[in-house]
């Protein structure tokens, strides 16, 4: 990639009468005056400052002529043997290098940290990358984090709506709620919604504050939003009411869950730990305890997707498909939720008997791949 960066020195114009320079008004031999291609010329002296300037800035490749008016960008082999330093020379190298990633349709830079690695796909598009020395997993498409089903656009979108309206939301940080039986305040510090109180053991969903046993085969009712049929024909200002009720409801539920599976992180490390435990005390190998990390790992990534799936549903039209959609957002919520269940009670299960929750994870994953399958356009 480098080798389309060979330095070449600009020639002087020739010629043996004086002339002012632009910028600085100093009068110069012609001969030490240096030309672009549009025909601007000043002396080095103002060429030099002008890219060490810029450079230093971090404009990057942009460095533009300094003729007023002019927008004829500077030719790297022009730029390069100005600048006065070999540690701007580099950087102004790193900007070249990241110029022709970007412009190369193939190409990607690693969104994370510090990280140097270039990925190259053959077919571009909104496809989940995971890079090789940093982990970071992104969406190479747009370099955020991975957001299937929903797409780039989309994310975007969603994404500045969450930082603009940030403090109108912060009433939902709140991590305790109360038991809708006794009224005792409970904190949630697991991942899982299916709640019970640890004082009458009522069990109940976190979200909606229902009866867990009356969610029945309509598991996550309280994932859909209900519209207002009648509110076109109502006051703006209950227009824009109704719209915020709608964005709350949908930050509501993207939030629980990114917040359950920081909590599930936490989950997880307990998870692999117990696992430590039982293997120093010759209860068994990592092999055999293997599927409880494994059970772990899938609610990761089932969560993971279900979190994504409010976006999207938040921007879509009413009708049939979005039925559809909220439908089987409903099924996987409701098998995650199972799964979650399970894998916080980890501890109990014994050698040997992993099929209960291996039967779970099945059926999460079903139901993750069928949802992606119908609605994430790849």
């Amino acid at each position: 990639i480098y080798s389309r960066f060979t330095v070449n020195e600009h020639t002087f114009q020739k010629a043996g009468t004086s002339q002012q320079c632009g910028v600085c008004l100093q009068l110069v031999r012609r001969d030490a005056l240096l030309s672009l291609p549009c025909q601007h010329s000043f002396c080095k002296a103002c060429w030099e400052q002008h890219c060490t300037v810029l450079v230093k800035d971090g404009v990057g490749v942009e460095i533009s002529c300094m003729a007023q008016e002019c927008s004829l960008r500077m030719p790297d082999d022009f730029v390069l043997p100005l600048l006065p330093s070999e540690e701007l020379k580099d950087k102004y190298r790193r900007y070249l290098f990241r110029d022709y990633v970007e412009s190369h349709f193939q190409l990607q830079l690693c969104p994370g940290a510090d990280c140097p690695i270039v990925i190259q796909v053959q077919k571009p598009r909104a496809r989940r990358v995971k890079c090789s020395l940093c982990k970071e997993v992104f969406c190479f498409k747009c370099r955020q984090m991975y957001h299937a089903p929903t797409d780039c656009a989309t994310i975007r979108k969603w994404l500045t709506k969450c930082a603009d309206d940030s403090e109108t939301a912060n009433y939902i940080s709140a991590h305790t709620k109360d038991c809708p039986k006794c009224n005792i305040c409970i904190e949630k510090n697991g991942g899982c919604n299916h709640m019970q109180c640890s004082k009458c053991k009522h069990d109940f969903c976190w979200m909606c504050l229902g009866d867990w046993k009356t969610h029945g085969s309509e598991y996550y009712e309280c994932s859909r939003y209900k519209e207002n049929p009648d509110i076109v024909n109502q006051s703006q200002q209950a227009q824009a009411r109704e719209a915020l009720k709608k964005y709350l409801f949908y930050f509501e539920r993207w939030e629980n869950h990114n917040k359950s599976m920081q909590l599930e992180a936490q989950t997880y490390q307990r998870i692999q730990e117990k696992i430590q435990e039982r293997v120093m005390n010759n209860l068994g190998t990592w092999i055999d305890w293997q599927y409880l990390q494994n059970a772990a790992k899938l609610l990761a990534k089932c969560r993971y997707t279900l979190q994504y799936t409010y976006p999207y549903a938040y921007y879509m039209e009413s009708g049939p498909r979005k039925k559809l959609f909220e439908y089987q957002q409903a099924q996987l919520e409701a098998e995650i939720e199972n799964l979650s269940w399970k894998v916080e009670r980890a501890d109990s299960y014994e050698r040997g008997e992993p099929s209960d929750l291996e039967n779970q994870m099945h059926i999460a994953e079903q139901k993750r791949q069928t949802l992606l399958k119908d609605f994430h356009d790849t």
